[in-house]
């Protein structure tokens, strides 16, 4: 049932004892980034050109699923958000997941370790090679990432093809060659603490010379592989298909080079493109063109780096698209030199490493919908380095008719624990606008332990003290689809005027969680001081970094009335209400007064006044940008005065 607004509540405490408030952020359980669809939209039939040196990947293709012409199965995950520094923007990821994002029908769920993901090469041409030729493999790792960490007793390997001498051992699996893969390298599990000390490198670097004269035939092939296992025992949470990952990064193989051989002419991104909002990922068109610079960064966070040993000097620039693909707004950091990463770590320039947010970087007409790419790119000299495909990012910024703060891709799932545990999360409008629906990105987990369960949508005006203004009829958490986002609707759209909560709450007493309803959370975006929580004890900021995944829908062709403000009268309306034209009207109750001496008196958003002459029923407002605007009508003489608040979205 929804609740007829307003209703506020004045939290007096339940005397609750005993029931601490927890929020707890955990791996994800299934990769809702990998899908059956998705995969047969990839060519992934194992077979492929025969490679010739030197094989090159630092993962930045489009992903999820591996380069087909470099790799011939489709287990890992090719992303950008699950690694912890790597030489690149992007990276390849082992899990517990199979190619359509879920645990492994052989897992054994006993903490016995079992083989997960594959990672293999096609053939490679090494015929004609020998060991004088000094033929190296060379990679970077690392364990845990953003995941969870792999137990010591798990492993990532690396294995070569032996060639067929006749003979089929059979001794691993169903796969009558797997005898024919030799392990030449292994990593045991740990966690990323660990492995790394909180410093660079967060990746290691691994150099394994292929040295016997077997491997040197038309046909060889290499590959990576996880063994992985569950936490002893097997129960919720620990059934994580990401709770014990590997990542990999940078996988060179080439003649003529030494184990030493760290280095690489390469200029690149580190890390991906950021939104161009402050805080948000996307929001409505008509709020952003209402106040921009509300919204806009100051500056970008652009990771550069240099593989190589030398001093190199080079030139930086993004670009703004729209639809068409047209450039409509260039910024240039022009050239500048890079050290070394291993002696200066990422570029800190700041033309290049903190590039403004140009002013007003985007048209504002109004329209349903618009979105435009942001493209970084970098060049090394004249004609660029070895590595071309690491030297452009981009951002794609949607502005449609939600508000998000996460980048679309969640790594870990948030519980909630306690008495009708709520979570909550802020959003700040520009103008007023009618909220029509909530979309929430529910997880899937290992037992589905929370389709029985039952919740309510609920919408605040402020969180302290509790006033809600709207709250659903009770909604089974098992009706919801999983790792996507999905909307639900409000019964009838609400109109908005400036803060406001979204989020759910738990019917019922949670004291574990393996009853809690798993929303996605996504780490890249940290909002904590925008998102709550309420376990029955009072709402609390959150204490993780991150955001879930919580995205309002907005209906701005709903708004037909203005929320009143303190002074305003019956006697005084303004029509049309948003307008989009040149001009307002406004209609005064000859009931209530005469306006003929009167003045109009327009205030922005700011408080300056940007409009003031003699009363006329029309007023031209063609040179007033797109906002929330206050008008006042006085009459000095005869001390009278009204308000009203208008909207100009065109």
């Amino acid at each position: 049932m929804k609740v007829v607004l307003p209703i506020i509540i004045i939290w007096m405490g339940l005397g609750l004892q005993g029931l601490t408030a927890q929020e707890t952020i955990l791996p994800l359980h299934y990769n809702p980034g990998k899908s059956k669809e998705l995969l047969e939209t990839v060519i992934k039939d194992g077979r492929g050109d025969t490679l010739s040196l030197p094989v090159w990947d630092d993962f930045t293709n489009a992903g999820p699923y591996p380069d087909a012409s470099i790799w011939a199965d489709a287990d890992v995950y090719i992303n950008n958000h699950l690694g912890v520094h790597p030489k690149t923007f992007g990276i390849a990821t082992f899990d517990i997941l199979d190619q359509f994002g879920r645990i492994y029908d052989h897992a054994n769920l006993d903490n016995i370790p079992f083989v997960a993901d594959h990672l293999t090469s096609h053939p490679i041409d090494l015929g004609g090679l020998n060991p004088a030729d000094s033929v190296i493999l060379s990679f970077y790792y690392q364990p845990q990432g953003m995941g969870g960490d792999p137990s010591t007793q798990d492993s990532l390997v690396l294995q070569f093809f032996l060639p067929d001498n006749g003979q089929d051992n059979g001794d691993e699996g169903d796969n009558g060659d797997e005898w024919r893969w030799q392990t030449v390298w292994a990593a045991p599990g740990q966690t990323l603490e660990a492995f790394a000390q909180d410093t660079f490198p967060y990746f290691k670097r691994v150099a394994v010379p292929i040295e016997e004269e077997i491997y040197f035939r038309e046909d060889f092939r290499f590959r990576f592989r996880n063994w992985a296992s569950f936490t002893a025992g097997g129960a919720f949470p620990f059934n994580s298909g990401s709770g014990n990952i590997w990542n990999i990064d940078y996988v060179y193989l080439d003649q003529g080079r030494s184990t030493g051989d760290a280095y690489y002419y390469d200029v690149a991104f580190a890390a991906p493109a950021q939104s161009m909002l402050h805080h948000h990922t996307s929001v409505p068109w008509s709020q952003y063109i209402a106040s921009p610079n509300d919204l806009l960064r100051d500056n970008f966070d652009v990771r550069i780096t240099n593989l190589d040993q030398s001093t190199y000097t080079y030139s930086y620039r993004y670009v703004i698209q729209d639809e068409n693909g047209h450039t409509i707004r260039t910024y240039s950091g022009g050239s500048w030199v890079i050290a070394p990463f291993s002696q200066a770590g990422y570029q800190e320039h700041p033309q290049h490493a903190n590039p403004i947010v140009l002013a007003n970087p985007l048209p504002t007409a109004p329209a349903d919908k618009r979105h435009f790419h942001v493209v970084h790119s970098l060049q090394e000299g004249a004609t660029g380095d070895d590595y071309r495909r690491n030297d452009t990012i981009t951002f794609k910024q949607v502005f449609s008719n939600y508000f998000a703060y996460d980048y679309g891709r969640p790594q870990r799932v948030q519980l909630l624990r306690g008495i009708h545990p709520s979570r909550a999360t802020q959003f700040i409008l520009n103008h007023p606008d009618s909220l029509e629906a909530v979309k929430f990105f529910f997880t899937e987990t290992i037992d589905m332990q929370d389709d029985g369960e039952l919740f309510e949508l609920v919408v605040w005006k402020s969180l302290h003290p509790v006033e809600e203004l709207y709250r659903s009829d009770p909604i089974l958490a098992g009706e919801m689809p999983r790792n996507q986002y999905h909307p639900i609707y409000l019964e009838e759209p609400i109109l908005l005027a400036d803060t406001f909560y979204v989020g759910i709450t738990q019917l019922g007493q949670n004291v574990e969680n393996r009853r809690s309803i798993a929303l996605g959370y996504d780490m890249r975006n940290n909002m904590q001081h925008r998102n709550y929580f309420d376990a029955g004890e009072g709402w609390l900021q959150s204490i993780e970094q991150g955001t879930p995944m919580i995205r309002p829908q907005m209906r701005r062709d709903h708004i037909t009335s203005i929320p009143p403000v303190a002074g305003e009268a019956a006697g005084i309306g303004i029509y049309p209400n948003p307008g989009s034209g040149s001009h307002i009207h406004i209609r005064v109750d000859s009931g209530q007064w005469d306006a003929s001496g009167a003045m109009v008196m327009i205030y922005d958003a700011g408080g300056r006044l940007v409009h003031n002459a003699p009363y006329h029923p029309s007023v031209d407002v063609s040179a007033l940008g797109n906002g929330l605007y206050i008008l006042r009508l006085a009459d000095t003489a005869r001390g009278i005065s009204q308000t009203a608040r208008f909207i100009i979205a065109r």
